[in-house]
């Protein structure tokens, strides 16, 4: 039997030196009596977090620290610790296995060099058979090479000559902290026979949806030779559904076959179905019957394509995903990785932002060409969640060139890389498609296959991954960005486009995304502060004024971000500390992402998909463009989706926020439903003021196809004679039952400014406990309307787990009531306490 012997752990010791040399000769020396210089280490890890945690650096997260760490990359590091071969090895086949070195490495074992490898992505074993023969103790050395040269964000993409992650060298949300490390599992392999070195399964489903196929390839590592048989098992649950032997004869390193099922249940994307899951057993054994390997993995059924969108130009590519015959508008978020030293392991923190996707309806991943290949904790949780993943290949823009290298050598190592990439991930039946790279374009646009670079990935791709969607970059048409300027010039010009990611004004937001022309939006965004605590932990209280590009704090993080001039324009330039500054530009990020998202989904299907830029951040940013803080806390931007992503769902069209100067209040009321037809919807619409008043309504019926937005009641009326007032809206149910509301803040002067005038609201909050789930019960008891309402997770930010809030970015009118729930994940039964504030409501603290 196969055994495995994990190396992972905090018992590793490392050391760095000026210069690769000087860091192999030691490796050579094998020298583990000179304790000097040692740190402790752990694997998988990061370089600067070992340094960090040993105290040779200042934590990197706080203030501009991060400036003091950009000399660790600068140095080779030579990781070391012991080893001992498992009891009956000597007759056996011994390998080190390792999933991935960030960049280079060499490996040695007892001073002797024995491998190198170059490719973060790329999993390589090196066989130490002989060296741990004696079944004694041994020392095994990985010299990490000095950081390979590549580009910041603003560079030249050209001059890329490896395929690593571009985001640690410097970018918009990350500080130059560039990544090294053993960084992902080291283990032992020991066996006498044989071991399963690889597999991949690869599944089909029939039009009808009741027949599937899983087509399975199996590499085989001998230690002997012997015939052997691969057994295959399929379950569902506990019931094994499908069985299949192969026998594979002592010369034959490989077996290739196909499985049949009858009466499988489809995978299905969140909010269309669930997304049934199968577990394929695969055991090598030996001429006895014994069992001498077995590997199990997680399988789904489904079918998905691309079709052309509604009414699209001549020419364009298809971007309307069509999954198991159904027509599906993406409901997405972009994903970058979750630290910016990656190399830690963070699988909670990883589930818990899958879990708040799945949460927020979104039923698609992109995961950003600048970050990375995930690993298994990311796709198996997209699996579970019913997420479809939209993968690039590590690639992406740079600000003064986007296109890639087109030399042979480095055409070569990208297909390489791709070729051991692509397979490795391909039984994950979330993954759906593949990209070349994010943003590679030239000066006539974004770049596509007659790039000669894109084209050999686009055939390695068809080659290693068949079936699989293939995009060359994103965006991809005549058109990159979405601007007034090319929808004027080119309508039909705008394809998958990109931008804008800030907030265009209280006027120019609504005009921008009420003109789109595009068929996919696949990245645009808005910026906003980071959540008060996130603030307060990672910027001293001595540099938090003011939250400006004047401060040197907030430029080294979100330098790009700091819209505190527009966010002070829309309030009339009455901002007057950090944290009305901080909550403005909050509600301002959740209302302009909510409207774009909505006037995407009114085009539908002449638009498909809306993937805002971006759901998380790898670093606590001050200010950024993420809807979920560095901490995991959900900012209101990312509630506001959350509601816009609803499947059934009440949006409003209108002209501008601020209505000085205009005659009349005009907005169009529109719905759409998802998931099945409905008749006889009541559409009921008011604009009330922050004291409860209703100031003008109206009453309308709508019939809802799937899938198809529907203009549902127009409204105009004089603008009401308040400073502020609420467009209310209801979308209901013949018997009554309400399917959506929504509510939008407006202002009947030039701008915001009277949010500041606004006196506090009163509001009570009554906790019903539930083992991990609370039910907090908001009660609005005196003042006027609650704004900007949220739960957050008010425990120290060093406490582990989370809360995460059902609800959030409120508006709570004048005796209303509203139950909001708070999952809390991971998170300690003793010390549970959050936070129920607004934009006017003072905080309330709930134990």
């Amino acid at each position: 039997m196969r055994r495995s012997v994990p190396l992972d752990g905090d018992d590793w010791e490392v050391r760095g030196f000026l210069g690769l040399d000087a860091a192999l000769a030691a490796a050579k020396r094998n020298d583990t009596a000179d304790r000097r210089g040692w740190l402790r280490a752990r694997v998988p890890g990061s370089v600067l977090d070992d340094v960090w945690r040993a105290g040779e650096i200042p934590d990197p997260y706080v203030d501009r620290n991060s400036l003091l760490a950009e000399w660790v990359p600068e140095r080779a590091w030579l990781y070391r610790r012991r080893i001992r071969a498992m009891d009956g090895a000597l007759a056996a086949r011994v390998v080190l296995r390792f999933g991935g070195v960030d960049y280079a490495g060499d490996v040695f074992i007892d001073g002797v060099p024995l491998a190198r490898h170059e490719g973060m992505f790329t999993p390589f074993d090196v066989d130490v058979t002989e060296p741990l023969r004696d079944g004694g103790e041994h020392v095994v050395a990985v010299v990490v090479e000095p950081a390979p040269a590549s580009e910041p964000q603003m560079g030249r993409t050209s001059r890329v000559r490896v395929h690593k992650s571009r985001m640690t060298y410097g970018w918009d949300f990350s500080p130059r902290m560039i990544h090294q490390g053993i960084w992902r599992p080291v283990s032992l392999e020991v066996f006498d026979v044989a071991r399963i070195e690889a597999f991949e399964a690869r599944t089909a489903i029939a039009g009808t949806l009741d027949r599937g196929t899983v087509d399975v390839h199996v590499r085989l590592a001998r230690a002997r030779r012997t015939p052997l048989r691969v057994v295959a098992t399929v379950h569902h649950g506990a019931t094994e559904v499908s069985r299949v032997a192969v026998e594979v004869s002592a010369d034959e390193m490989q077996a290739d076959f196909t499985i049949e099922i009858d009466r499988v249940r489809p995978w299905w994307p969140n909010g269309f179905g669930e997304p049934s899951l199968y577990r394929l057993v695969m055991a090598l054994l030996d001429p006895s019957g014994e069992v001498v390997d077995e590997r199990t993995t997680t399988i789904g059924f489904r079918n998905v394509e691309l079709v052309a969108n509604e009414g699209a130009p001549v020419g364009a590519r298809p971007y309307t995903f069509v999954v198991n015959g159904r027509r599906t508008y993406i409901r997405g978020w972009n994903w970058v990785p979750v630290d910016v030293m990656y190399g830690v392991p963070r699988r909670d923190l990883v589930r818990h932002l899958v879990r708040l996707a799945r949460e927020a309806r979104a039923n698609l991943l992109r995961v950003w060409g600048g970050g990375l290949i995930e690993d298994d904790t990311f796709y198996d949780a997209c699996d579970r969640a019913g997420i479809m993943v939209w993968q690039e290949l590590s690639q992406s823009s740079s600000g003064f060139e986007s296109t890639p290298a087109s030399d042979e050598e480095f055409i070569t190592r990208m297909v390489a890389e791709t070729e051991a990439i692509a397979p490795s991930i391909a039984s994950h039946p979330s993954l759906v498609a593949w990209c070349g790279g994010n943003e590679l374009e030239d000066e006539s646009g974004p770049l596509d296959e007659r790039h000669p670079l894109l084209a050999a990935l686009r055939d390695t791709i068809a080659r290693v991954d068949p079936g699989r969607i293939w995009l060359p970059t994103s965006p991809t048409g005549p058109r990159f960005n979405n601007t007034v300027e090319n929808i004027e010039h080119d309508p039909d010009g705008l394809h998958d486009v990109h931008g804008p990611w800030e907030h265009q004004g209280l006027r120019a937001h609504q005009e921008l995304y009420d003109r789109g022309t595009s068929l996919l939006n696949s990245e645009f965004g808005v910026e906003g502060m980071t959540n008060r605590r996130t603030l307060e932990a990672t910027v001293s209280p001595q540099r938090r004024e003011p939250p400006t590009r004047d401060n040197p704090v907030y430029r080294h993080r979100g330098d790009w971000w700091i819209n505190e001039p527009l966010v002070q324009s829309a309030f009339g330039g009455r901002l007057a500390d950090l944290e009305q500054v901080r909550r403005a530009s909050q509600m301002l990020q959740a209302d302009g992402l909510r409207y774009a998202v909505e006037a995407n989904r009114r085009r539908a299907f002449r638009n498909s998909g809306s993937i805002p830029w971006q759901l998380n951040e790898s670093y606590p940013n001050a200010w950024c463009t993420a809807a979920v803080d560095h901490r995991g806390d959900p900012k209101p931007a990312y509630f506001a989706v959350r509601r816009a992503y609803e499947a059934v769902h009440v949006a409003a069209r209108f002209d501008t926020v601020a209505w000085a100067g205009e005659s009349a209040f005009r907005a169009n009321v529109w719905t759409w439903s998802d998931v099945e037809p409905i008749d006889g919807a009541a559409v009921r619409v008011a604009l009330r003021g922050m004291d409860g008043s209703t100031l003008s309504q109206g009453f309308g019926t709508v019939d809802l196809p799937i899938g198809t937005p529907v203009p549902a009641f127009d409204l105009a009326v004089d603008v009401p004679q308040v400073p502020l007032f609420v467009l209310d809206l209801e979308l209901a149910g013949v018997d009554g039952r309400r399917l959506s509301a929504n509510r939008y803040l407006f202002a009947s002067g030039p701008d915001l400014g009277a949010l500041v005038d606004l006196a506090p609201a009163h509001i009570a909050a009554d906790c019903r406990p539930r083992d991990d789930i609370w039910r907090l019960n908001l009660r609005h008891v005196s003042g006027p309307a609650a704004i900007a309402l949220g739960v957050l997770d008010h425990r120290a930010i060093d406490e582990p787990g989370w809360a995460e809030p059902s609800d959030g970015a409120l508006i709570l009118m004048p005796g209303e009531t509203i139950d909001v729930g708070v999952a809390w994940a991971n998170a300690p039964v003793d010390g549970r306490r959050v936070a129920v504030s607004g934009w006017n409501v003072d905080a309330i603290h709930v134990a």
